[in-house]
């Protein structure tokens, strides 16, 4: 019985710490859709951020976008420029998340970082003949764009899915531990308990004899 107690007591002071933990974290999940970044605060494990701040800056530091989100947790801007964007989320009270979008998910159509596009064209030489005109061509849709978008939606749900299923391996992770701390500890207990017995038989055992 007294075994039982320790385990309860000795789970009891561990999952304390390990849910208040948990129990606060927030996380931030944000993908692309052609070129808007959209995206929510939500805590894990439990509902969404409403009314958290949100900050996405560019490489340079400028940042780019500033709002909260709204009642679902949700927020989204448009990005002008095809490069990584950091987006932060404060939640207040200490709650804060991050999150990364890499250049690579935006669309090829945006121009990249503005400090390697500062070469100037080359001037026409004076003795370049005359231009001639050239029938263009009536502009094509943007397939590779279309195909990034489609893809983009398809793959969202999936990554919404990872996510959830990190934090839910995260958690197994956690009373797992406990879960075999509290095993050894019944373990160590028990062998206490059993010594003690002995010893106590042993003590016991002696004074007989002396006293015989």
């Amino acid at each position: 019985m007294r075994m039982v107690v320790f385990s309860l007591a000795l789970a009891a002071a561990l999952l304390g710490p390990a849910n208040q933990a948990l129990a606060h974290k927030m996380k931030l999940f944000a993908t692309v859709e052609g070129a808007i970044v959209s995206g929510y605060v939500y805590f894990s494990p439990g509902g969404r951020a409403q009314d958290a701040q949100i900050t996405a800056t560019a490489p340079d530091g400028a940042t780019v976008f500033q709002g909260r989100t709204d009642p679902q947790g949700g927020f989204h801007f448009e990005a002008q420029r095809r490069v990584d964007y950091r987006i932060a989320a404060d939640g207040g009270d200490g709650h804060e998340a991050g999150f990364t979008i890499k250049a690579a998910e935006l669309p090829e159509s945006l121009p990249g970082d503005l400090t390697a596009g500062n070469a100037t064209a080359p001037t026409p030489s004076a003795t370049m003949p005359p231009a001639v005109a050239v029938a263009t061509a009536a502009p094509v849709p943007d397939l590779a764009a279309l195909v990034e978008q489609s893809v983009a939606r398809q793959i969202r749900p999936l990554r919404e899915q990872l996510d959830s299923y990190q934090e839910v391996v995260r958690w197994h992770d956690v009373l797992g531990g406990i879960g075999y701390i509290i095993g050894l500890g019944g373990l160590a207990y028990g062998f206490a308990s059993r010594s003690g017995h002995k010893l106590r038989r042993r003590l016991a055992d002696g004074e007989k004899e002396a006293a015989q």
